[in-house]
Parts: C-alpha cells; sequence; structure tokens
C-alpha cells in the first residue's frame, strides 16, 4: 500500500491561496510584551529552546557588573563632552 506524500495529505493547501500573508501584527497584543524578545535567525539557529537562551543570558549576567539599564538609554548613542585641547 502506497503512502500520500506531506504535500497531498491537506486538501486546504489547494483550497488556500497564501502567496499574499502576511505577518500578524497584533501577535505581540496576546502575550505579555515583557517577557518576549525577538532575536535573528543566526542566533535563534544556535539556541534550540528557551532554556539553552535563558542558560545563556543568566551565565553573562552573572558575569556583568549589576548595573540596570532601560532599553531605550541601552540603543542610544552616548553624547561624549568635547575635549578641551591644552
Amino acid at each position: 500500500m502506497k503512502t500520500k506524500s506531506v504535500d497531498e495529505d491537506d486538501p486546504l493547501d489547494h483550497e488556500i491561496d497564501f502567496s499574499k500573508a502576511r505577518p500578524n501584527r497584533f501577535w505581540l497584543g496576546l502575550v505579555d510584551r515583557g517577557c518576549v524578545r525577538l532575536i535573528d535567525k543566526d542566533l535563534a539557529e544556535l539556541f534550540p529552546d528557551n532554556e539553552a537562551v535563558n542558560r545563556a543570558l543568566r551565565a553573562i549576567a552573572e558575569a556583568a557588573p549589576r548595573r540596570m539599564v532601560s532599553a531605550r538609554r541601552a540603543a542610544t548613542p552616548r553624547k561624549r563632552s568635547p575635549k578641551t585641547r591644552r
């Protein structure tokens, strides 16, 4: 007995056109924004699950000095004061 391939199993694949599909821009409204972080695809390949990400971040947090920095301040480059020449 032949088994059907994965493509032939779902009849909806032939009925629905996904070519113009867009990502849901409201999906963050369904979850706690304080817990969601988006990482680049190359990093997602290095960390297969949430536990791996949490272990790596905890190791960095233990090695780093304890100082809270807001996301806005971390993303904004510092303004340096002009150096005076003598």
